[in-house]
């Protein structure tokens, strides 16, 4: 069994995915399919069977990459999970079609095949501003993640403070709205005949969501019979002063827009 858990960043998908991840018997699901337009990304940044999860395997295409998604982010109950993000969705499909076992396919089937008895979970986060303002304040210094009891290395390195930027947010916000929209994930789980198991953010962050949602999860990937313990959250909150200062001179910038 398959499942995806589909999103836009700074949702709370490291906080689901690894507590899934946690129990042993959810897959280990992981941005493998990280991708976005050639054009747009620096020399250094690579992915998929040239990129990080790759680095230290015995990779040497693609269908060996995705040999070893499959064996890593599986558990041994034959599970597998993995995270994918609106935004790199377009560029991801677009890798599988240059392959020819999946070239042809519209995108409903590309999934289907990369992903046998598919289920989604659909991540979402009701505060939006907040959402974007943690996303570019994450493009800009590189911290993805705050793991418990492990470092994390930014990267790219932060050369310094981000600045702060009402365009950048603001692109962000509407990427945001997009993916929630009916012409976004909305529309590709119609396609795909699914019914997403819905997870928010606002209750994932709390002490008695987690667990809940945890269990919520397992029950729709089949696994209600998982009678373990739901280990304690693996990542930790990075939001700080600096998050609350750019939502308010956002939310000032946009009312000052309106107003003129």
């Amino acid at each position: 069994m398959s499942y995806l858990v589909c999103a836009s960043p700074r949702s709370g998908t490291e906080l689901l995915c690894r507590g899934l991840a946690a129990t042993g018997v959810a897959g280990r699901p992981q941005e493998d399919f990280l991708a976005e337009d050639p054009a747009k990304l620096p020399d250094y940044w690579r992915f998929w069977e040239e990129g990080p999860y790759a680095a230290g395997h015995d990779v040497s295409d693609r269908e060996s990459y995705l040999s070893l998604v499959y064996r890593l982010g599986s558990t041994p109950n034959g599970v597998f999970g993995a995270k994918i993000h609106w935004n790199c969705l377009r560029w991801a499909l677009a890798k599988f079609s240059e392959m020819p076992r999946f070239a042809g396919l519209d995108r409903g089937a590309i999934l289907r095949t990369a992903f046998p008895d598919l289920r989604v979970v659909d991540v979402t986060r009701r505060d939006r501003v907040r959402q974007a303002v943690s996303w570019a304040r994450m493009a800009q210094d590189g911290m993805w993640v705050d793991p418990v009891g492990q470092p994390e290395p930014a990267w790219p390195p932060p050369t310094g403070p981000p600045p702060y930027g009402y365009g950048l947010i603001a692109a962000l916000e509407a990427l945001i709205a997009e993916s929630e929209s009916e012409t976004g994930w909305r529309q590709l789980y119609n396609e795909l005949g699914l019914t997403p198991y819905p997870v928010v953010y606002e209750e994932l962050s709390t002490p008695d969501g987690y667990e809940q949602t945890i269990r919520g999860v397992l029950a729709h990937l089949g696994l209600a019979d998982y009678q373990g313990p739901i280990p304690a959250p693996q990542t930790r909150r990075q939001s700080d002063d600096l998050n609350e200062a750019w939502v308010a001179a956002y939310l000032a910038d946009r009312t000052s827009r309106q107003e003129h």
